[in-house]
């Protein structure tokens, strides 16, 4: 047994593993890029238990990496020697105060539980991702964009306060507007300042109904000019697209012939509305210019919110859950993305997004108030996501494809979305983060001193 177990498990309330007990599905995350054994794995029951884990990690000269859903795809929520703190066992729901329009939860809350406990009051948080199996905590410590990002920003724009334990184990209570420097460096921060264990979070209304359009374009710089005029207008409670392949042969791509495809741009806008009070289509739709509107759906707001679950259901039934997950997210400048995708996705074999697809959200860069939600200058932003699903014995094949994208997409002046696979040199980091650099390294070295929160992925501990 190892000489610190006992020690270990005498101060936490909650359970203490070491690696002989953990379950495989600790020792990676969804991208199964990176396989790591922890030297324990812990469960917190409160607060209280991860203060304790953080100092006992001080005090004994270890590394504590932070675990919500695991959905990242580089070196998070995954310890190499290290204790993980699996945080879904802090999943309480506490208080909603329905005048205020605000709910306070555990940071490993899933959102998908918190979506369920709080519709009873016609409520729901302002942006969720597309997979609710994710938490809040973990969410908030990438940033959180979702379909309604362009309204509200990202979700950890739309916390209230939160308490977080800093990687000295002291626990401090901050928000915007108060201890706002630990507050801002934990938002989007990948968990390297401090580990969120109650966030409280921002609601809005929502009638019971939604109505979705299902829109169709041929024409990838029409669908972006539509993107702003739906952006702008006022009339949208969500916009989602993405890009869709029609494989139409082969064709020689770097001296070997392969599958090409024509794409086509859906794009999906919805508005909630009453029953009895259904919306009127004509008024909404006049100012879009579509090559097709194929359908109209309307349904429960609350099967809304969950509309990607069949999605994520078929790819576990299929295996492809279990693939490599090398996804590659980045915002792109509005100027440069149509010349940006237009480069990238006629030689994208679509074999490639069995078990995934091509995702692009239209944004506005004036919505998030996040210091290291790094997004490129402009008022009109889109983003673009290769989000493959890859058996482990074609990732080889795959990985230089996939490291082109992402760094012609930094070339053209895009910032990655640090919860997909992100392997950035030490320069390429200050790059990213860029004049946020400095006080990044800062708040590291004034709430970690030691440098133990969440190794092996931004390299902030000891940077000069």
């Amino acid at each position: 047994m190892d000489r610190l177990y006992a020690p270990l498990q005498d101060r936490i309330e909650g359970a203490v593993y070491t690696p002989d007990q953990i379950p495989n599905e600790y020792l990676t995350n969804f991208g199964h890029i990176h396989h790591w054994t922890p030297r324990f794995l812990v469960e917190p029951c409160h607060t209280e238990d991860v203060v304790a884990a953080v100092r006992f990690a001080r005090e004994n000269r270890l590394h504590l990496s932070t675990r919500g859903s695991a959905h990242s795809q580089s070196e998070l929520a995954i310890s190499d020697g290290g204790i993980l703190l699996s945080m879904r066992s802090m999943r309480r729901i506490h208080a909603v105060d329905e005048k205020n329009q605000t709910v306070d939860v555990d940071g490993g809350v899933v959102w998908r539980d918190l979506v369920h406990h709080v519709k009873r009051w016609e409520l729901y948080p302002r942006v969720l991702t597309n997979n609710l199996g994710v938490t809040v905590g973990g969410t908030l410590s990438i940033a959180g964009i979702g379909v309604a990002s362009f309204k509200y920003g990202t979700q950890g724009d739309n916390v209230v306060e939160m308490d977080v334990v800093t990687g000295e184990g002291e626990v401090v209570t901050c928000g915007p507007y108060s201890n706002e420097e630990l507050f801002w460096n934990t938002i989007s921060g990948l968990g390297q300042v401090g580990i969120i264990t109650r966030a409280r979070l921002q609601l809005r209304r929502a009638k019971p109904m939604t109505r979705t359009y299902y829109l169709l374009y041929d024409d990838l710089r029409r669908f972006m000019a539509d993107s702003i005029t739906a952006m702008d207008n006022g009339k949208w409670e969500h916009l989602e697209s993405w890009a869709s392949p029609c494989p139409q042969g082969t064709k020689p791509v770097g001296g070997r012939r392969q599958v090409f495809a024509r794409w086509f741009y859906p794009f999906h806008l919805t508005v909630e509305f009453d029953p009895g009070s259904p919306p009127d289509d004509a008024a909404l739709l006049s100012d879009l210019s579509p090559y097709d509107h194929i359908y109209t759906d309307d349904i429960p707001t609350i099967d809304f919110m969950e509309r990607m679950v069949p999605v994520f259901e078929l790819w576990r039934r299929g295996g492809t859950w279990e693939h490599v997950h090398p996804w590659m997210e980045v915002v792109l400048p509005w100027e440069t993305a149509a010349d940006y995708m237009e480069q990238v996705l006629p030689d994208l074999p679509p074999q490639l997004l069995i078990g995934g697809h091509i995702l692009l959200w239209p944004a506005k860069g004036t919505t998030s108030r996040s210091q290291l939600f790094m997004r490129p200058d402009g008022e009109n932003l889109i983003g673009f996501g290769i989000l493959p699903a890859i058996p482990p014995r074609f990732w080889p094949m795959v990985r230089p494809l996939l490291d082109n994208a992402s760094r012609m997409s930094v070339l053209m002046g895009g910032k990655r979305y640090l919860s997909g696979h992100v392997e950035f040199t030490p320069e390429e980091w200050q790059a990213h983060f860029g004049a946020q650099w400095a006080p990044f390294v800062a708040a590291k070295r004034r709430y970690d001193p030691d440098g133990i929160l969440n190794p092996g992925f931004v390299p902030l501990a000891g940077t000069e």
